[in-house]
């Protein structure tokens, strides 16, 4: 396992405690430093770890420095690339997201120059690798006396707080799952009465007359040319094109009201920074690509809100309360069920959705049920987020509780997740499923599988305490046959859009991936085998098979940008 090494400003010069970051920034027009910032970023946006690019990107930011200080930068680099476990980082998501709120709060309308003198470079140079040493001295703080791992836990409670508010950032936000998360939203809206209303004030309040041009707009934003240190972070848009910059005009920053918070909430919100009447600069890629859906459920809250909508006769009068309502309109039986139905509907399992099985049991139903002869899998679907607020206290047992309040049991004692799997299988064990499911279930191997949607729930260590706890509620419950009854796994929601037409083909058999991972996770051959996502089980077993989720989303938005012939 490597370990990611990061250049600080303590590692090149020794006047640390003495230095202002503010002081480095004034002279330099905040236009400059954004764009320069984000023009890194940008390299970095589809490339998964790669320490060659990392060194290119330092020793293209040096190129100017005085000699002294490039061979400390070039010694630094060669000495941890000469270490095997070690990964060179200089630049990453994190870091950039973190310099580009200390450059917004120390914004200046200065005039942009067209090029920086070397002495500027230096100083900007100096004042990220501030920005990185304050977070490294942070994590530091995690990471300092770590005692030897007596157990499965001790590795949990020292991993879990140092990563779960970061790992997102070390991802690529995949663009063919969020749109195809939001052409299912957008095609419920029309669809439903009250959403329908819904869509119409978001549109309004974007100047758009359809669904479609939002998402022309995004991806039009978003798909260009990657290239190696020459991927642009700006677009310009010729004074002509007034409903674009209209648009973008939606997604721009503003600086005047900028305040830092722990998951970016104001960049994520508007990651478009604004350098003159035709010129824009993406804060963040990751970031845009949220907005085709992710981002979707934040802004149609704000914008509800703020007009006052209502559901059901009652005003809408917070983001929670839109969110839950999102939740319990669309997001299981508008999207979830979609989607499992699409992966498996070549299959001859026996399928049943929640809404089918509740109206003959009435209660204790699963969100999904699939049997394969004598193997039955039972999803418990969540579209709930741990808080930024929770992620960054850095603290085990608060994060512990943010998520056993999410998928354990809720603050007033309704149980979530795996409680509710645990009743499910009760059901079963009474033979409450006969009614719907003629067959000996007292022979059966059930596999309980939470599905979720939010990435934090992808952090290694997640799914090893949360089946801790599941193992230990069913005997707390004395649940019969628990011998049957196969260990909790953890899915995010887009582990099966990225792979539906490997399911739908039978290429991908649940019974062969489940029991792969269930088995890998054993940590039999490796320790930290135990503490695998299931996103990174099944990317690297399938990672030799052709699936056709790329071609087929590229062939829709290319027929939603007017680009197919």
């Amino acid at each position: 396992m490597k370990y990611s090494v990061s250049i600080t400003y303590k590692d090149l010069f020794d006047d640390y405690d003495t230095v202002d970051v503010n002081k480095f920034l004034a002279d330099i027009p905040t236009k400059n430093s954004i764009q320069l910032i984000s023009f890194f970023l940008a390299q970095i946006h589809l490339v998964h770890p790669d320490k060659e690019l990392q060194v290119e990107l330092i020793e293209f930011w040096s190129q100017r420095f005085p000699k002294d200080l490039k061979a400390k930068i070039n010694q630094f680099t060669k000495s941890t690339q000469a270490n095997k476990n070690a990964e060179f980082t200089f630049i990453s998501n994190l870091s950039g997201l973190k310099f580009i709120e200390i450059i917004l709060e120390n914004h200046n309308e200065l005039n942009q120059l067209e090029n920086l003198t070397p002495e500027q470079e230096l100083n900007f140079f100096k004042a990220y690798l501030i920005s990185t040493q304050l977070w490294i001295d942070k994590q530091g703080k995690l990471l300092f006396d770590i005692k030897p791992f007596e157990n499965g836990m001790d590795f949990v409670k020292t991993y879990l707080p140092s990563h779960i508010a970061i790992d997102e950032f070390h991802t690529v936000k995949d663009f063919r799952t969020q749109f195809v998360k939001a052409k299912y939203f957008f095609e419920f809206c029309e669809n439903d009465e009250e959403f329908k209303v819904y869509l119409d004030i978001f549109l309004k309040e974007y100047g758009l007359s359809s669904w479609a041009t939002y998402l022309k707009n995004l991806l039009s934003l978003y798909v260009r040319k990657f290239e190696r240190l020459k991927t642009t972070s700006v677009i310009k848009i010729k004074a002509e094109h007034k409903e674009q910059i209209k648009f973008l005009e939606q997604l721009i920053l503003n600086v005047s009201d900028f305040s830092k918070s722990d998951d970016f909430l104001k960049i994520r919100e508007k990651p478009v920074y604004r350098l003159n009447e035709t010129d824009f600069v993406f804060l963040s890629l990751n970031f845009l690509v949220d907005k085709i859906y992710q981002g979707i459920q934040f802004d149609f809250a704000r914008v509800l809100v703020d007009n006052s909508a209502t559901f059901k006769g009652k005003r809408i009068k917070s983001r929670v309360q839109f969110l839950g309502i999102f939740g319990d309109e669309f997001s299981e039986t508008g999207m979830f069920y979609k989607i499992m139905e699409d992966c498996f509907k070549n299959s001859k399992y026996i399928v049943h959705n929640g809404v089918e099985i509740k109206k003959i049991i009435t209660s204790g139903e699963p969100d999904y049920y699939i049997r394969d002869k004598a193997k039955i899998y039972l999803f418990e679907f969540k579209n709930v987020f741990l808080s930024g607020k929770t992620k960054h206290t850095f603290e085990f047992e608060t994060i512990k509780a943010g998520i056993y309040e999410k998928l354990v049991e809720n603050k007033e004692g309704t149980d979530k997740g795996i409680r509710q799997l645990t009743a499910v299988i009760k059901k079963i064990r009474e033979k409450k499923f006969n009614k719907f499911d003629d067959y000996s279930f007292d022979d059966t191997i059930i596999y309980p599988i939470i599905v979720f949607t939010d990435f934090s729930f992808n952090t290694a260590g997640v799914n090893y305490m949360l089946n801790k706890e599941f193992r230990e509620y069913l005997e707390n419950q004395e649940i019969e046959l628990r011998n049957k009854i196969k260990n909790l796994i953890m899915i995010d929601l887009d582990d099966f859009i990225k792979y539906q037409d490997l399911y739908r083909t039978k290429k991908i058999k649940l019974n062969n991936l489940f029991n792969g991972f269930l088995d890998y996770v054993k940590g039999y051959r490796y320790f930290p085998n135990k503490f695998t996502p299931f996103e990174i089980y099944i990317d690297n077993r399938t990672n030799k098979e052709k699936s056709e989720l790329s071609s087929n989303t590229i062939e829709e938005i290319a027929k939603l940008l007017g680009l197919s012939e």
